[in-house]
Formats: structure tokens, sequence, C-alpha cells
């Protein structure tokens, strides 16, 4: 029942947010998702009144179409709600204009990996915090494999502006299903020639030259070991060149369609073809954007969670608080999304990157970042862009360590399980002041933490469903309330379990619980009584987990 009212609030809050204030957009566009078995043609037949016409496909295979209309002559926001109301219609929003996050190099940068292994070294002219890294050797100590248990080659999908193929330390995917050039679709998977990817601007497979693709892509998978350039998060897994992180709204959603449909074939064809993508790492955004302006993006992140691939997305590179301003992607509500900020190698958040206690997950080391750049060279960047992949590439380090036991049971049921990932990053970090209260883990990404926690998993015995697989932290209902609303929480194994709830200036007001409890799903009533109104939040710690989320009383 908690999951369905958790759907309708998630729903509610798209229907309740108008689009009147959104104005990053293409003008005359639509992005648009039809329901199972709704044809186009019957909606551009309803809507030809306004022009109403296929531009071009995004997602073919889901359903989802870009159409023009008029709108010299019909206002934007008309067309969009009319469309909405529309039977055949299951999402439809404006085409967004998207743009990369990227701050210029610093030219203090020097050739030395201290997110990996943080030894006191001075970059950039400052001196840095012995161990503010990931821990990277101790990780590389369990294993440098890039595969999983049962032998799968892990693979990052990288959505960025383009990427250079020859660089020598970088390891990319490759469809060797497809035949190059010959404008055949030869494992017919829907996309034609991509035998290095593909470049969703525009629809082919030719991948082009770019260095901060290439930057993010060596950060979270350089080949390590290898007596050239740098070492990766991972030393052998494998990257996907996916362009299409900039122009317009669109473009995103067909890339990430890319990175879904290779993970879909790799499952339904038992691993023969396709990929075995787990993360997506994304690099770009839309500074203040609304999420109820972009339902089809972040649901986009559900749909690429139902087939067991976490999104590590970075915040604005803007020293704002996410769940006061918005942003898309790191405000997007979906629990497949691993939201990411910027850290120094003092292990301070980067007094140029975003924040936020309800939308912004963890800290990654980001500042004075040195990778691979072009064709055969390194250099060193700074932004929330360098974070993320840090993330991205522990997200694939997960899964070189987990037991083939616990890999099996993913492979069955992947949406639920790659949740348990997440849950393990955010459980290992390395807990920092300056992240407290401004993130939801309140820590820096600690790599070797996360993986000894996956590590040590045992295959999670759910019976009849009485024990859930992990920890969750539900939206309490009804919000906003009076006087009373329901938080419902769930405890995987017996730990020590801490509810309070905060006021907006972050006073204590309420203990809901604080003590040991067994495992099970669990339902506490708040009441407000004695409180005003106002936002207030309510925090769930155990066993490592943290998970904060936000009510308001209204009298």
């Amino acid at each position: 029942m908690k999951k369905i009212l958790l759907a309708f609030l998630i729903t509610l809050c798209y229907t309740l947010t108008t689009a009147a204030s959104d104005n990053n957009y293409v003008p005359g566009e639509l992005i648009v998702m039809l329901k199972h078995g709704q044809n186009l043609q019957s909606l551009t037949r309803d809507f030809g009144f306004i022009g109403l016409t296929m531009r071009e496909p995004v997602v073919e295979y889901m359903n989802i179409w870009l159409l023009r209309y008029n709108n010299a002559s019909y206002n934007d926001d008309y067309v969009l709600n009319e469309v909405r109301k529309n039977n055949a219609v299951q999402i439809a929003q404006f085409n967004h204009y998207v743009s990369e996050r990227v701050i210029p190099n610093d030219p203090f940068f020097y050739p030395n990996q201290w997110s990996m292994n943080n030894t006191g070294q001075v970059i950039g002219g400052v001196t840095g915090v012995p161990d503010a890294d990931i821990d990277g050797p101790e990780a590389w100590d369990l294993t440098t494999s890039g595969l999983t248990a049962a032998g799968d080659s892990i693979v990052v999908c990288v959505v960025d502006g383009g990427f250079y193929l020859t660089h020598p330390d970088l390891k990319f995917w490759k469809n060797w299903y497809e035949i190059p050039g010959n404008n055949i679709d030869d494992d017919n998977n829907g996309y034609i020639d991509d035998v290095d990817g593909w470049n969703a601007y525009n629809q082919n497979g030719t991948i082009t030259g770019n260095t901060h693709g290439s930057h993010v892509s060596g950060i979270a998978g350089a080949l390590g070991n290898n007596s050239l350039g740098v070492a990766g998060v991972n030393w052998n897994i494998k990257i996907m060149a996916v362009m299409g992180s900039s122009g317009t709204e669109a473009v995103v959603v067909r890339a990430y369609g890319y990175c879904l449909k290779q993970r879909r074939v790799y499952d339904s064809t038992n691993g023969q073809r396709g990929a075995f993508v787990v993360s997506t790492n994304s690099s770009f955004g839309v500074d203040y954007g609304q999420p109820a302006n972009y339902p089809l993006w972040c649901a986009f992140y559900d749909s690429l969670g139902s087939a067991g691939i976490l999104n590590a997305c970075a915040t604005a590179n803007l020293n704002i608080n996410i769940d006061v301003t918005g942003d898309i992607p790191t405000a997007c509500p979906s629990e497949w999304m691993v939201s990411v900020t910027n850290t120094t190698n003092t292990d301070a958040k980067n007094s140029g990157a975003a924040y936020g206690l309800l939308t912004i997950d963890l800290g990654a080391p980001g500042t004075n970042i040195y990778s691979t750049y072009t064709s055969g060279n390194y250099a060193s960047l700074t932004g929330t862009s360098m974070a993320t992949p840090h993330v991205a590439g522990a997200v694939g380090f997960m899964y070189t360590v987990a037991p083939l036991s616990w890999i099996q049971q993913y492979k069955a049921n992947p949406g639920p399980y790659s949740l348990v990932v997440k849950q393990k990053i955010l459980q290992g970090v390395d807990p920092k002041p300056s992240l407290q209260g401004i993130t939801v883990s309140g820590g820096r990404l600690n790599l070797y933490n996360s993986a000894l926690l996956m590590q040590n998993l045992t295959a999670i015995e759910n019976g009849n469903g009485s024990i859930p697989a992990l920890y969750r932290l539900y939206q309490n209902y009804p919000n906003p309330f009076n006087p009373s609303t329901v938080i419902s929480f769930d405890i995987p194994k017996e730990s020590f379990v801490s509810i309070k709830v905060f006021n907006a200036i972050g006073q204590e007001v309420a203990v809901l619980a604080d003590g040991f409890m067994k495992a099970g799903e669990y339902q506490k009533v708040f009441r407000a009584d004695n409180l005003p109104s106002g936002v207030y939040f309510y925090k769930l710690t155990a066993d490592n987990y943290s998970d904060v989320k936000k009510m308001t009383v209204v009298k």
C-alpha cells in the first residue's frame, strides 16, 4: 500500500506543479511518450488544428517521439496542457535545452591522482589532507578484474559530448555484431552502424573527439597498471561511448535510450549481445530546472533502474541549495539516481558546487582531477563533472567484488537489487563535517569501504516478503498534513534505528525511534499538534545508512 501511495505522491507532484515558469525549451517542440499500443498518427490527427507533426523519433521502441507544432498561433502552455489530456499520452513535456557542466582547466594542475591516494601532496597550490581520497589502492587490493563473479564484463555508459576513441589509456566497449559503414542494422538492435557506441545528436554511430568526454571516461575507467598515463577507479572495465550531453532534452533522452537498449539486449540474449551496463555517467544538466517540467528525463532514471542501471549525475557548479532552487537532473526523485557534489584535496566541499540535504547524495573528488584528455594527452579539470565519474566507476566496481550468489539474484531481479549497490555506496562514505547537513549521506565517497560492504553481502533471503531486501525510508503520507501523518520504513536486519524530526533550521523537535529494531516493515505516526505550520525534515539512521525526507505541516 505504501509503495502505491509513494507513486501517487510523485504523480501528484508532477501534476500540481505548472509549467508556467518553464522557459528553457525549444519553441514549438514537445517530447511525448505514448501509452503502450497507442498510435502516433492518431495523436497528430487529433491535433491537426495546431499543426502537430512528428519531427523525429527519440526512443522509438519505447514510443517516445519529438513533435513540432505551430507556436506562432498557439500558446505553448495551452498546447502542452491539451496534449497531456489526450488519452493516448503517457507523458508530454517541452524539449528543453541542456548544457555541459565543465570548469576551465586549472593552470596549476599537477600530474598526480590525489583523488585516488592523497598523501598530502600540493595540488594547485593547496597542500592536501592525507587520506582525503577514495582509498583506491586499498580497493584495488581486493580486485582489478573488471568482471563479475559470473564472468560478465562491466560496462559504464558515459553520456557526454564526444570521446577520443584512440586514446591508448582507455578501453571502449565495441558492438562486434555490427558491421561498420554498411548502413544496415546488422544485429537488429534498432541502431545502424553502432560499432563504437551512439551519436544521439546525429543519430548515427560516428563518435567524434571531445576532451570533456575523454576526461570523464578516464576517471571512471582508465587502464591501470599498464605503465602508461593514469589509473581509473576501475582498471579493466569498458566505457560505452554515447554522445548526447547538450543541445536539447530530446538528445539526452535518446542517448539514455541507447544505454538502456544495450542492457536489455544483453539480458534477453543471456549475455551473447549487447552490454552489461550497470551505471551511467551524466556530467551535464540544467541549472535551476524543476523536475515537474522534465518528467520524461526524470522518469527515464526509473526505466534505467528497472534494468539494474544506477545513474551517477553531476549537480550544478554553483554554490546553491538544490532543495530550494531545483536542478536537473539532481533534483529528480528517482531512487536509481546518485547525485554528486564536488570535494577538494582537503575534504572541503568545493565553494562553487551545489548541495542539498534532500537531493545531493554524497561528495566525491572533483577539484584539480588529472585524467585522459585528447588522443594521447592528459590534463587537469575541475567541476562536478569530475566528481561524478568517481561514483559511476565505483558503482561498476561494486559488481566486481559482489559474491556470485548475489550477482545471480541481481540478474533475476535487477531493479531492486541495484538499489542495494546504491545503499552500499552511501553507507561506505567517509563522514565529513563539510558535507554534514547538506548531503543525504553526509560524507565523501570511499571506494574501499563500500567495496568491503559489497564483498561481504550474502544472498538476500526474502522468503514470503516479510523481510525487506534493504533499508528504505518512504515519503510520508498524507503530505502536507494536519495534525498527523504516517512515516514508513524498512529494516532488512536487526539494527539500532533512529528516526528524528527536525524543523527548517535544524532543531530536533521529535524522536520517533531510538533503539534496536528487528528486521521488518514499519510505520510510525507523527503528530504535529504542538508545532507551527512549516517545513520539517525526518531522518532515518541505521547501520551506517541514512536518508532524509521533507514534509509540510499546514494549519
